[in-house]
């Protein structure tokens, strides 16, 4: 009578097999599961935090002595400038960007953030905003005004 086949190759069996295998496949699961967790939290990290607003630029005026400031920047038009310009020069978009973001805040009165002081009377500044007119109120501003 013959013995059947082995249903392993010989020395699986054995004690040093056994712990290849299991310092490959058993002391990964750990890890891997770690490695998820770490994924997952920075994924919800990203989900939590909105996105930033869009800057807009915008005029203000100090409350004391009524100097015109311009606060911020149209972050939409610098970027399309920049897209047009980095397209026929063959320079990175974010290098235009950055220069004409830098150019416009380089003027007179242009600030990124409201200043604290206002450079025109140098008193702590109470900042107004000046808000764009809507159609109504033009039209009403329109019908009062004395005409030529």
């Amino acid at each position: 009578m013959q013995t059947p086949p082995a249903r392993y190759a010989e020395g699986v069996g054995t004690a040093d097999a056994w712990m290849v295998i299991f310092l490959a496949v058993v002391l990964k699961l750990p890890l891997l599961l770690i490695l998820w967790a770490i994924w997952k939290a920075a994924r919800l990290a990203d989900r939590a935090e909105p996105p930033p607003p869009v800057r807009i630029k915008r005029l203000a005026l100090c409350g004391y002595c009524g100097h015109r400031i311009a606060v911020g920047y149209d972050a939409v038009d610098m970027h399309r400038q920049a897209a047009t310009i980095a397209a026929s020069t063959g320079e990175a978009p974010f290098d235009v960007e950055t220069r004409l973001i830098r150019r416009e805040l380089a003027e007179p009165d242009h600030f990124p953030v409201e200043p604290t002081r206002c450079p025109g009377c140098g008193e702590s500044a109470a900042w107004v905003a000046i808000d764009t007119l809507d159609d109504e109120t033009s039209a009403a501003l329109a019908s009062v005004r004395p005409s030529p």
